[in-house]
């Protein structure tokens, strides 16, 4: 059996494609694979793929089917007794599958292990909290988890990130897990186009008794968004979209009072986004507050 799969999304991010894919090949050995599906992409990232790494097994798609339908796709296909999920703007490091896969081996209480991320001015990107039940939202939507010192859902303090600790979700930017995780959970829920797939999968997984780990002892390149290209109202949409459903279906009897809560978290980052002159992020709240 191959040790490691690694499953890679591509959409129009040619360029950044072409240099994960680049050091996703120097960083494999002869029991990796490379998983690349290209998700109906316009600009030609599927010919550079097939011209360009040839190594890598290429599922061309036609169509954009989405975060969670495309990775679904590609991990009915991988062999690997180790499954990872990398974005195609991730920059891996040479020993980046090596000490993943040694992690899994010395470390047989991890299922599913998310690394550090840093941006590439080398700042820390937050990339691990805990799930949104109705207490941690609730803390998240009135800012008590940042005023209580609380590390909710989505830690920003870099303290957190700087030693190895189990949490309840990992980013799906890089997610590498046991093929079993995948066997007994099904993958993510292709309800979810983009956003917050990751984090319901991982709330499956911790129903199914795995455990997710955030661990800093390698770290990756993350550009982030890039093929949202700056976009800060569809991220921002999709996400609150994403968290409304996550909530319906692992907590349908809070969804009547915690529906308001969102509501009413949003309308006042709507007005203080006005106030703030910041038109964007303002509308894009006003949006969310028609979609959930």
């Amino acid at each position: 059996m191959i040790d490691l799969s690694v499953i890679i999304l591509s959409y129009n991010t040619r360029e950044v494609t072409d240099r994960c894919l680049t050091l996703a090949a120097a960083a494999a050995k002869k029991d990796t694979e490379i998983i690349v599906v290209d998700n109906g992409s316009t600009d030609g990232s599927a010919e550079m793929i097939a011209k360009k790494h040839p190594e890598v097994k290429l599922i061309n798609t036609g169509q954009n089917l989405g975060f969670a339908a495309g990775n679904n796709l590609a991990l009915r296909q991988a062999t690997g007794k180790y499954l990872l999920l990398l974005n195609s703007d991730v920059f891996v490091r040479k020993e980046t599958f090596v000490r993943t896969v040694n992690y899994f081996e010395r470390h047989t209480q991890a299922d599913v292990v998310g690394c550090r991320l840093e941006l590439p001015s080398g700042r820390l990107q937050p990339s691990a909290g805990h799930l949104p039940t109705p207490k941690n939202v609730v803390l998240w939507l009135l800012g008590l988890d940042k005023l209580l010192g609380i590390d909710g859902v989505h830690p920003k303090n870099a303290e957190f990130f700087k030693k190895s600790r189990r949490v309840e979700w990992v980013m799906g930017a890089f997610l590498a897990m046991r093929r079993d995780v995948w066997e007994k959970t099904g993958g993510m829920d292709e309800h979810f186009f983009m956003y917050m797939e990751e984090v319901e999968w991982c709330w499956r997984m911790k129903t199914k008794g795995f455990s997710v780990w955030y661990v800093p002892e390698w770290t990756v390149t993350h550009l982030s968004q890039a093929s949202s290209r700056g976009d800060v109202r569809g991220p921002l949409v999709k996400e609150m979209v994403g968290l409304s459903y996550l909530i319906q279906r692992h907590e349908p009897n809070a969804w009547w009072w915690l529906r308001p809560v969102l509501q009413a978290g949003n309308l006042a980052r709507m007005v203080a986004w006005g106030l703030l002159l910041r038109p964007r992020k303002a509308a894009a709240y006003k949006e969310v507050l028609t979609k959930i």
